[in-house]
């Protein structure tokens, strides 16, 4: 009888101990996630007040897991898309964030989502002209956010 107490409070203990790792780890992954949507929510509202805009505050989702991606804007669900695993810096988000508010910004209706799509058809990712004017504007903006 004493061997199963042994036993018994062993296993216990051991997945006392199990559990207040995985809490833990998962309070500092969480903790880490925070700051990513934080300071990209604190940039998107930043581009507002820079750019008003009579369109409704894109929705900003941070999505994990591995992407090809650094970021996306979806017309349709008036939502920017983030990749946690692609913007592991400060400047890196905010850079992302500000590329990717300027495609909301300047896609404001269908033909023009339609336009944006036949564009990258044409000249491709690297040579499209919406995605020119959102890197330049990203990379000034960026700056003077690091500034403020």
């Amino acid at each position: 009888m004493d061997t199963f107490f042994t036993y018994y409070f062993i296993i216990v203990g051991g997945l006392l101990i199990v559990t207040i790792i995985y809490e833990a780890l998962k309070f500092l992954i969480r903790h880490q996630d925070d700051w990513q949507f934080e300071l990209a929510d604190g940039v998107l509202n930043w581009c507002l007040e820079l750019y008003p805009s009579s369109k409704k505050k894109p929705q900003l989702i941070m999505v994990d897991g591995p992407s090809d991606y650094a970021g996306e804007y979806s017309f349709h669900k008036n939502t920017i898309y983030l990749y946690r695993e692609n913007n592991l810096t400060p400047k890196r988000v905010i850079h992302v964030l500000i590329h990717e508010f300027f495609h909301f910004y300047l896609i404001t209706s269908d033909a023009k989502n339609q336009l944006y799509q036949k564009q990258i058809e044409i000249y491709g990712v690297d040579n499209h002209p919406q995605e020119i004017l959102c890197e330049a504007l990203a990379s000034e903006l960026t700056k003077r956010y690091l500034r403020s």
